[in-house]
């Protein structure tokens, strides 16, 4: 992996920008992110592969002990020098949120998320009743979440609220308005969190991204009971 990552970069000096405005089939992309010591950061597939196995899309870049960890199953794997990734988490999947854990005393790692710029769709259950449900958008733009469009149509309930993992920016679902708060886009390569109201029923969410050039979703989807 590290092999490839300096020539891939040096290919893409125009950015992540206008990659995503060409046709996504034709365009590989790259998010560069950076964890501290001692830290978690949460992460998303913004990409797409032919294989989503951790050693095939995080690859070698990280050091002896470091960890990443599936939010919503808790399963993990650890990384180790001269072998790669090892643990129950083996593959890593559209819509899930992720926890880098860079271990003492790796220190600060910056590290890039490099694949083919072509949005694929997922279909998660949203937990009702005071839940919280990690998540992410497999897309390589920003997606507006007060759009009329938003990601999750009519599906939330009243008190609904999203939260950014890592910022803590939060936006709130008020019926007969929309979303509301601080949080207005789902970052490419971040982690979020769905915190339901108390009462509320699960609910089958199936994201279908578009591949027009603005690559706002087209949505689908039923709530079902507890």
């Amino acid at each position: 992996m590290k092999k490839i990552i300096l020539p891939l970069l040096l290919i893409l000096t125009v950015g992540m920008l206008a990659a995503v405005e060409s046709e996504p089939s034709e365009i590989v992309g790259y998010f560069k992110k950076t964890v501290n010591e001692g830290s978690f950061q949460s992460l998303s597939l913004p990409f797409a592969y032919s294989s989503l196995n951790v050693n095939n899309v995080i690859g070698d870049q990280f050091n002896e002990g470091d960890v990443l960890l599936d939010i919503n199953s808790g399963i993990t794997t650890t990384y180790y020098e001269g072998f790669g990734w090892d643990g129950e988490l083996t593959d890593l999947s559209y819509g899930n949120a992720y926890y880098v854990n860079r271990v003492i005393p790796n220190g600060q790692k910056t590290y890039y998320i490099l694949g083919k710029v072509d949005p694929q769709g997922f279909t998660k259950t949203i937990y009702g009743n005071n839940s919280f449900t990690a998540f992410g958008l497999n897309e390589a733009t920003p997606i507006l979440i007060i759009a009329d469009n938003s990601p999750f149509g009519t599906l939330p309930s009243n008190g609904d609220v999203i939260l950014e993992i890592d910022t803590g920016l939060t936006t709130t679902y008020y019926e007969g308005y929309g979303w509301d708060g601080e949080l207005q886009v789902i970052t490419p390569s971040n982690g979020y969190y769905y915190n339901s109201t108390p009462g509320s029923a699960n609910f089958s969410w199936t994201y279908s991204p578009s591949r027009s050039l603005n690559l706002q979703p087209t949505l689908s989807g039923s709530r079902t009971k507890k």
